[in-house]
């Protein structure tokens, strides 16, 4: 209804007032273009949508000239003597270059596949830096735009397009129509690469084509500005625009991920139905493995022949490369692509060159040796284990080995056998699918973060409204808890894990800002923290967060009345003992109280203290009813001292 009464009010101008009618359609047509260049180009450094990338640098240019264009028109007086042909020329080059951008952008959507198993799928957008294409974009349509604008203004060589006394020429007609030509075209090429975008955004951007295409075909009929047929088509590129605009501004804002940053989705699913199939190869070898180990020779021959006859299976059904070692982990025979996994020769190999163990890294090379061990203290151990190699050209692979004694092995056969497959592609995966993880993540940790600063900025605002000091102290308190849970979310956003945060780190900026926000009158208040480097998940953090905050709180407002001296102490202590603690103090039994948390949280003050006969665990204290509520929710315990001043003692878990 909205739209239609807009549409009935332009329409109405445009009877009355075509000029204020052409300049308020133009200028929201200009108003779009900048606004989708302006997000897209802050965006580009992240933005994987090559098509996007590509409309979005246009319409800056696009918009330009349909800006030349509104204040070369006759009435506006900005550009003395120009005619109406300098008008229409200036709106059939935005026009070409509008439908050529449309047409050219699908060209930016490229899938590939990948050899590694056919019935998946490799979709990617194509943007190996998409900061240097966008660049690259813009620099080429800067040289059309001013090529363009030179021929129109100053060369004068842009064929004419409305003659004074004739009319619409030959050459505009003809150019309208060619032009919804090419938006018709760009429209199936669109829909041709319609999977690289959701639903919704393809629907508006094919809505957005085809109305402009509409639009270029009504311009064609009308012979002199202010028909019908001129009017209709002004309406239909308003329309195309804001189509293009919710497209772009209005999805981008309310569903920045699903247009942005759509491939991240994709690319989650393809790593993970990669590491699933490069999963598959696990299953197979312990197949392999286990028939081996079952299998018995049903005639009788030489023991050399029945151990050759049993390993050939390993070179023949799969790609990887399969050995045996003598009793010093020596390689005695070893078959398959073996130049192609670590980049030397059999010779090599065999010969001593380069031993097995060179081959891995050094910081793998522990646990070669600790299974080394282990098969020699039990030779029917099957020992499985994932490690780095590198080879000979310094490139470094993951490898799965897996290797087991060889019972009743016949001399010069070996005794042990395995084999080792390059596993490298699957852990990309992994790494790729736990970095994807650790980035969405983050981003909830950020939006939560933000939402929750919102919610504070407007308990701030509200309580500015209030002149009780009841009042705007309870909105204080209710902006201050708040502020201490999102926080948590920024330490959980910028840290090394989206899981996990350094308490102490968490604690000193906490208390910094609540030093802040009861500043006045508060200078002589001295803060001691003693704390140790404590690692707490999130579902611990945040209520001890408030607990600490309302403690803190209750400290500054009511342990010092009157007074400007003082001070508070918060300590941290990590009390898990390593094992060989436990087994020396094993004797000297802790008190069921403490024994079992592993860190202990002191908030004290010295000031007034609290009164005897208030018992923090029912009192009507909105603050202490908070602190009892958290301390069981993480299964704590709380402790308080009224010894000079207030000490509360925090025990618990993570």
């Amino acid at each position: 209804m909205l739209w239609v009464a807009i549409i009935g009010l332009l329409y109405l101008i445009s009877l009355g007032n075509y000029l204020l009618f052409h300049t308020v359609v133009e200028l929201f047509s200009v108003y779009v273009a900048y606004v989708i260049f302006l997000i897209v180009w802050k965006s580009r450094s992240r933005l994987e949508n090559g098509y996007l990338i590509f409309i979005g640098v246009a319409f800056f240019f696009i918009g330009s000239i349909d800006f030349l264009h509104t204040f070369t028109f006759r009435g506006m007086e900005l550009f003395p003597g120009s005619g109406i042909n300098l008008t229409v020329q200036l709106w059939i080059a935005a026009r070409y270059l509008e439908s050529i951008t449309f047409l050219l952008a699908p060209l930016f959507l490229i899938k590939r596949k990948e050899d590694v198993n056919p019935d998946v799928e490799k979709r990617y957008i194509i943007s190996p830096d998409s900061s240097a294409f966008a660049w690259n974009v813009f620099l080429v349509y800067a040289a059309i735009t001013i090529l363009c604008l030179l021929s129109i203004f100053f060369f004068r060589n842009f064929p004419a397009a409305y003659i004074e006394g004739s009319g619409i020429t030959t050459f505009k007609i003809l150019s309208e129509y060619i032009i919804s030509f090419i938006l018709f075209c760009s429209l199936i090429a669109l829909y041709v690469k319609r999977d690289h975008f959701e639903s919704k955004v393809f629907n508006l951007l094919a809505a957005s084509i085809a109305l402009a295409a509409l639009g270029d075909l009504s311009f064609a009929l009308y012979s002199h500005i202010g028909e019908f047929p001129n009017i209709t088509g002004h309406f239909l590129k308003l329309l195309s625009f804001y189509f293009i605009y919710q497209a772009v501004v209005g999805i981008g804002f309310e569903e920045p991920c699903s247009l942005l940053f759509r491939e991240l989705k994709h690319r989650e699913e393809e790593f993970r139905q990669k590491a699933i199939f490069l999963g598959d190869e696990y299953h197979l070898i312990c197949r392999m493995i286990g028939a081996n180990r079952t299998s018995e020779p049903q005639n009788k021959s030489s023991d050399k022949e029945r151990v050759q006859e049993n390993y050939h299976p390993f070179s023949d059904h799969f790609p990887g490369v399969w050995f045996q070692l003598d009793e010093n982990f020596m390689p005695v025979s070893i078959e398959g692509p073996v130049e192609e996994v670590s980049g030397y020769g059999k010779d090599e190999i065999l010969s001593g060159k380069i031993t097995l163990t060179e081959l891995v890294v050094p910081e793998d090379q522990p646990s070669v040796f600790e299974n080394r061990k282990k098969l020699k203290s039990n030779p029917r151990l099957v020992i499985e284990n994932e490690l780095r190699i590198r080879k000979k050209n310094g490139e470094t692979k993951w490898v799965r080995k897996i290797i087991r004694g060889i019972e009743s092995a016949p001399e010069g056969s070996g005794n042990f056998q395995g084999l080792a497959y390059d596993i490298t592609e699957r852990k990309m995966a992994e790494e790729a699918l736990e970095k994807i993880e650790r980035i969405r993540i983050k981003e909830v940790h950020h939006r939560i973060k933000n939402n929750l600063q919102v919610i504070s900025s407007l308990l701030s605002l509200q309580a500015e409204k209030f002149d009780d000091r009841e009042v705007i102290e309870a909105f204080r308190e209710s902006q201050n808890r708040v502020a201490s849970i999102a926080m948590i979310h920024e330490e959980l956003h910028g840290g090394e894990s989206p899981d996990s945060l350094d308490f102490a780190g968490y604690l000193q900026k906490l208390t910094s800002d609540l030093f802040n926000s009861y500043r006045v009158g508060k200078d002589g208040i001295n803060l001691t923290l003693e704390l140790e480097s404590v690692r707490l998940g999130m579902d611990t953090a945040i209520p001890l967060g408030i607990i600490v905050n309302e403690l803190v709180s209750n400290s500054l407002k009511h342990a010092f009345p009157g007074i400007n001296e003082g001070e508070i102490c918060i300590s941290l202590r990590n009390e898990e003992k390593p094992e060989f603690e436990n087994e020396i103090f094993d004797s000297v039994p802790d008190s069921p109280e403490n024994s079992n948390f592993h860190y202990i949280l002191t908030v004290s003050d010295n000031g007034k203290g609290i009164p005897d006969d208030i018992d923090f665990r029912t009192t009507d204290s909105l603050g202490l009813q908070l602190i009892t509520i958290l301390i069981d929710q993480i299964d704590g315990s709380i402790e308080l001292k009224r010894d000079q001043g207030t000490e509360f003692t925090l025990r618990f878990n993570d």
